[in-house]
Formats: structure tokens, sequence, C-alpha cells
């Protein structure tokens, strides 16, 4: 599993404590699942924002811990897919 933290200091109030983005493999183990369950919910007592791509067994954990912790949950899946292409 990877975390990484996503600059939000220019973004909406409910996302200034932070973002973190948590990302992992399409066959979590048992231990990252259990990983994935802690550095969520660390950052979450936190205020931080959570945000993954809930199309992934990883992602989907995530999302599922953020919403029953009534914090906020950014979809990245959707933002790819709304983003502009680049010009070329």
């Amino acid at each position: 599993m990877r975390v990484f933290i996503i600059d939000t200091s220019n973004m909406a109030p409910e996302l200034q404590g932070g973002l973190i983005g948590v990302e992992g493999s399409l066959n979590p183990t048992a231990a990252e699942k259990h990983e994935c369950l802690e550095t969520v919910s660390t950052f979450m007592m936190d205020g931080w924002a959570i945000a993954a791509n809930p199309r992934t067994p990883i992602g989907w954990l995530a999302a599922l811990t953020a919403e029953a912790a009534c914090v906020p949950f950014v979809n990245i899946a959707a933002i790819v897919r709304s983003a502009p292409e680049p010009a070329r």
C-alpha cells in the first residue's frame, strides 16, 4: 500500500486539514488491508480528508472507513475521468 500527501492549502475549507491519498494492490493481503485501516483512521483523527479510487479493493476500504467516520472522501477516479485531455 502507498500513501501520499496532497497539498490542499488552496482548496475547499473541508479539505484544509490536508488530504491523504491511498493506493494499493489489486489483490491486497490481510496485512495491507489492516495497514489501510490503521493509516486512514490515524489521519482522519487529525482532520485529514481521504482520497482514493473506490473501484480498487484498498480504495473501497479507504472510502468505507472515511464514510464511517464522516470525513470528506475524494474519488480520484472521478477526477481523472473529468479532467480535460492535455494539449498536444
